[in-house]
């Protein structure tokens, strides 16, 4: 995979203090503004410095590996948990709302079914008594007309 020219190339490279500064504010730069942001740097930063020919390649393999490891730019990252607060917020408010509600519907609503509750009732008692009225009339007029 690797030949002893590139492993050679890569330890110049790495006890190179102006690639240990670079590679500090490429990640940064990544770090912070994103990848694209850290390529533009890094292409320019490069070009300047004159490091080795194959740095570019190097670099552009740092940015994958960033990559694939899953890492975000910070500022990303800050978003999506500024977004992250405010969808509990939401969510908060949310089932605050629906609490006031099911204890308004409760309160309120359970006073008015507990009236129709007893008016239903008081109906039913109503017709029973009727009935049992009607019943009794009944059985004396079959009483009466029997003798």
């Amino acid at each position: 995979m690797f030949n002893d020219d590139y492993k050679t190339k890569m330890n110049d490279l790495f006890t190179n203090p102006l690639f240990k500064i670079g590679f500090f504010d490429f990640f940064l730069k990544m770090q912070q503004e994103g990848i694209d942001a850290a390529r533009k740097y890094w292409m320019a930063y490069s070009e300047k410095n004159g490091l080795f020919p194959n740095v570019l390649d190097t670099y552009e393999r740092m940015a994958d590996f960033y990559i694939i490891l899953g890492f975000v730019p910070r500022t990303k990252y800050d978003q999506v948990l500024s977004e992250n607060k405010s969808l509990k917020d939401e969510n908060k408010f949310l089932r605050d709302t629906i609490r006031e509600l099911q204890i308004n519907l409760f309160t309120e609503g359970g006073e008015t079914a507990q009236q129709i509750w007893h008016k239903s009732i008081d109906k039913q008692l109503e017709v029973n008594k009727e009935i049992a009225k009607n019943f009794f009339e009944l059985f004396r007029m079959l009483k009466v007309s029997s003798e």
